[in-house]
């Protein structure tokens, strides 16, 4: 614990130090005795962050460094890193005592306000921190864009989607033409969001409606089209079911795979099992995954033989390797192996399938979270969509 608040009181110099540093060079014309002012309660807070605790310096560096419209970004800068070090209690207090001065700008006491609120969520008090957001957006601010993200945020957070939604849209009209891709795909989600607690409900109609919304914001919702896809299969209506999941290839290619579990009970509820096999073959020769091979083999199993399923997995072997592909190979070997070469194939699919258990089928694109299932939010960024399925020999 004691170096650990060395460190950070080193960290918190190095801000001061920069911090006046940079002011002297931009106030050189300043009066002298401004300038002696500034250096005196510079050096006195010094040497509390040096000799003292971290309980107590940060105290003392308040009270030893007066909030200027000089100081003000010293003063933020230490709240913000408190903030980040997890002390959310001492960067309140930082911000708190900022915002009690007098004499700053309108936007130096809003950049304060900003930075309270963000203070108040990493502290866990929401309700305060909203209060503080929507201030700022009320007021019409300088930072009324970084208050909408964190409001977004924070209902994203609370699952409080319609609230997400409205505010995401504030956000929208504020960024006008250069509205971020992940904000639209965000919008679709909360919609997404919403159409599933509808389900719950049993309020179809809502669900449809909110599913529309999503589409609205977002045509290549590959997740409206599912939840739209499931909707119809459960009313009978397997032909609208069957389209819309034939939509989600040119949605997004590498979504396919979450598709293929309904896509075959549509087409077995249709009776039209040479309409799948050739819709996993359409497939397979544009957007080639290691589920669409497996599949295939499965429909030409079958309809064939065990031979003829590997024949056709070894051939796309060739093609593309794949430790999955292969794992279904080797299955189908077993099948028909006897003795020494039984007990290979055995101790083969053992190795195969361990490394298949301890690799992640998917990661974040954005972050690089890896995990064995789809997140549609994901966990490490909170950006929604990043999270694809992984592809190379050990993925798709």
């Amino acid at each position: 614990m004691m170096t650990q608040g060395l460190g950070l009181s080193l960290i918190l110099l190095l801000a001061v130090a920069a911090g006046f540093l940079l002011g002297w060079r931009f106030n050189q014309k300043r009066s002298n005795a401004f300038k002696q002012t500034f250096a005196h309660s510079y050096y006195r807070g010094m040497s509390y962050l040096l000799n003292e605790q971290m309980d107590n310096s940060v105290d003392k560096f308040i009270d030893s460094l007066e909030v200027t419209g000089e100081t003000l970004e010293i003063h933020l800068a230490l709240g913000n890193m408190m903030r980040r070090k997890g002390e959310a209690a001492k960067a309140i207090k930082i911000h708190q005592n900022v915002l009690e001065r007098r004499g700053l700008t309108s936007k130096q006491h809003h950049e304060a306000q900003l930075e309270l609120a963000r203070d108040y969520v990493s502290a866990g008090l929401l309700d305060r921190a909203e209060s503080l957001f929507q201030e700022l957006i009320e007021l019409d601010s300088f930072y009324k864009s970084q208050a909408l993200e964190q409001l977004v945020e924070i209902y994203q957070d609370e699952k409080e989607w319609d609230k997400a939604i409205q505010s995401a849209n504030m956000l929208s009209r504020l960024k006008g033409d250069k509205e971020p891709r992940e904000l639209i795909v965000a919008k679709a989600h909360f919609c997404c969001e919403l159409a599933l607690q509808d389900i719950e409900r049993n309020d179809f109609e809502s669900a449809t409606q909110h599913l529309q919304q999503a589409v609205a914001f977002d045509k290549n919702s590959v997740r409206a089209s599912l939840i739209n896809a499931e909707l119809a299969y459960r009313n009978s209506d397997y032909e609208t079911a069957l389209a819309l999941l034939k939509m989600i290839p040119q949605q997004d290619p590498e979504r396919i795979n979450i598709t293929l579990p309904l896509l075959c009970d549509v087409y077995e509820k249709l009776g039209d099992s040479d309409g799948l096999q050739e819709t996993l073959k359409e497939w397979l020769e544009r957007y080639p995954t290691n589920q669409l091979v497996i599949r295939l083999a499965d429909k030409i199993r079958a309809t064939r033989d065990d031979y003829a399923a590997a024949d056709f997995i070894a051939e796309q072997l060739k093609r593309k390797p794949s430790i999955k592909a292969l794992n279904r190979l080797v299955e189908l070997h077993l099948l028909h192996s006897e003795g020494k070469a039984k007990e290979n194939l055995q101790l083969l699919k053992q190795l195969v399938d361990k490394v298949i258990a301890e690799k992640p089928a998917y990661h974040c694109v954005k972050c690089g979270f890896s995990g064995a299932h789809l997140h549609w939010l994901c966990p490490g960024c909170k950006t929604w969509g990043s999270v694809k399925i992984i592809k190379g020999v050990a993925g798709e």
